[in-house]
């Protein structure tokens, strides 16, 4: 029987790699890692991890948990009959102090604060309303903002006839 020594192997998957197009990076570092276990002679379990370490930025090396903020579902209601516009944001478990809200002539700026969440939130507004005019309620979870239309926005594109 003949042994195959790891050099060859080491040849053989190099010129395997070169015919299939893979070409060696100079800035590719190879690593091994692991664990093992085995029981000790008290019989407990003994764990040892093994190999070269994982590269900086790793995947496999566990990362903190960071949880992520969903966005506050919101509605934007434009009505030109009355010449308002109304966002409604649902914000549960907020307090009224712990929000603030800066608008512009088209944007609206949420943000609130509470111990296990965060909100940073840019609501847009497809028309042109007056930040000076706004009022805002904040009930049960749902902050409700009602502003002054400016101007009633204007369709855009064009009708097309269904035959």
């Amino acid at each position: 029987m003949a042994w195959i020594r790891d050099e060859d192997v080491n040849k053989m998957f190099e010129r395997m790699l070169r015919n299939m197009g893979f070409q060696e990076e100079p800035n590719v570092q190879s690593w091994s890692y692991g664990y093992s276990m085995t029981t000790g002679p008290d019989g407990k379990p003994v764990i040892r991890e093994w190999g070269t370490g994982l590269p900086e930025g790793n995947p496999l090396k566990p990362q903190p948990y960071v949880p992520e903020t969903p966005e506050p579902l919101s509605q934007v209601d434009i009505d030109t009959e009355n010449m308002r516009v109304r966002v409604i944001v649902e914000m549960p478990g907020f307090t009224k102090e712990s929000i603030k809200i800066t608008g512009t002539e088209n944007t609206l700026q949420l943000s609130a604060d509470h111990e296990t969440r965060h909100i940073d939130t840019e609501i847009p507004i497809d028309a042109k309303v007056d930040p000076a005019s706004a009022k805002a309620t904040y009930k049960n979870g749902v902050l409700d903002i009602t502003l002054k239309l400016l101007e009633a926005p204007t369709p855009e594109g064009v009708d097309i006839q269904v035959n």
